[in-house]
């Protein structure tokens, strides 16, 4: 079982707190589809053996390739490795969702749309500098439920220095009014070399108190257990049958190939990533397979590495980690670490079903918690 991502490094528009790999020079996007699909060719024959299952283009903004090209990519893809597949992803901001772009998207066989909302308020949308209005978001989930979207995915952002004190509320009932069966939802975090970083660092801007974020995570956690959804990872919501299996792939340790550039790769305690540089990955894709694995780092994870990498991905989800199959898989006992029983006696993390799990109210402190726990 494996799966693939492919990076789409294209925006029409910088947002003022992404520090994703991306440009918004847009005159390279068919040299960089050829060069894409060059790399899937050449890194299929190294997964001989594995079955992939799921497909997801991330980004960057892959609707703004447009469906064929998109079709194109995953053509090369399912004839130069074995699928059973069974979720495709892409993601798409709502500005690319008229009713012609979904009904392409639908023909070449998308199931699955990840959309950027972000938020329903006009005034932190400009601050973001999206480029969509809450009305044509709302209308192109609307529109891609109609035409046959049965999983659509949004995300949103909470623990803003913008906007009305009442805005991640009016966000959420918004949300929750769409034919969507997944949310994504993160906490703003201030990036070096993005507008919000600077805004912050010249004092233009105060980050929000720790107060306002753990309510408006309370807030997210209420709402979307009464609206019927599952809180299966910290950032991730979903109603029955709607989680997303290529990113629980990520958190479960199974083998995944990202193509595109700055894209990352995991099999067998190894991990390579490609340049976060569009010029680099072009030119290296031009030299055929020799080309791409020059430009490409990589390193082999060590035991400790494994079983700290095992937390940090396990103890994200509602299911959290298992003792035994750590120290199988890493010789590592996780039961032997000083701090486990600190942790429990203070509610920081809790038995269920045998498995070390943070508890849900807890998870917004989760990274510090998963830190006392690790080698």
């Amino acid at each position: 079982m494996a799966g693939l991502y492919v990076h789409v490094p294209f925006c029409a528009q910088a947002c003022s707190y992404c520090d994703f790999h991306f440009t918004t020079r847009l005159n390279d996007r068919s040299r960089m589809v050829d060069a894409i699909i060059s790399e899937i060719k050449a890194s299929m024959p190294g997964w001989s053996g594995h079955t992939f299952r799921t497909l997801y283009f991330g980004g960057g903004t892959p609707s703004i390739l447009g469906a064929e090209a998109i079709g194109r990519i995953a053509e090369a893809a399912f004839q130069n490795a074995d699928w059973a597949l069974e979720e495709w992803t892409v993601e798409a901001n709502p500005e690319d969702l008229n009713t012609a772009g979904l009904k392409a998207l639908k023909d070449i066989g998308v199931g699955r749309l990840s959309v950027g909302i972000q938020s329903f308020d006009p005034d932190v949308l400009a601050w973001m500098r999206r480029i969509h209005s809450a009305e044509t978001a709302e209308s192109a989930v609307r529109r891609a439920a109609e035409l046959g979207f049965d999983h659509i995915s949004l995300d949103l952002m909470y623990g803003l220095p913008v906007g009305p004190e009442t805005r991640w509320e009016d966000d959420l009932q918004r949300a929750l009014a769409l034919p969507a069966d997944h949310l994504s939802c993160y906490i703003l975090t201030a990036e070096p070399r993005t507008l919000y970083g600077n805004q912050l660092d010249k004092g233009q801007l105060t980050a929000p108190p720790d107060e306002q974020v753990v309510r408006e995570y309370n807030t997210l956690c209420k709402s979307t257990a009464k609206a019927g959804f599952e809180h299966y990872e910290v950032s991730n919501f979903a109603r029955p049958g709607g989680r997303s299996r290529h990113n629980s792939a990520y958190w479960d340790g199974t083998p995944y190939l990202g193509v595109g550039p700055g894209a990352h790769s995991f099999s067998d305690s190894k991990r390579w990533w490609n340049a976060r540089s569009n010029a680099a990955f072009l030119r290296a894709s031009e030299q055929g397979s020799e080309g791409i694995k020059k430009q490409q780092a990589s390193e082999v994870l060590s035991n400790t590495d494994r079983f700290n990498e095992a937390l940090i991905t396990g103890l994200r989800r509602t299911e959290g980690v298992h003792p035994a199959e750590l120290l199988k898989d890493t010789g590592l006992d996780l039961l032997a670490q000083d701090g486990l029983q600190t942790l429990i006696g203070r509610g920081d993390c809790e038995w269920h079903n045998g498995r070390l799990r943070i508890p849900e109210p807890r998870w917004p402190m989760g990274d510090a918690i998963t830190l006392e726990l690790m080698h």
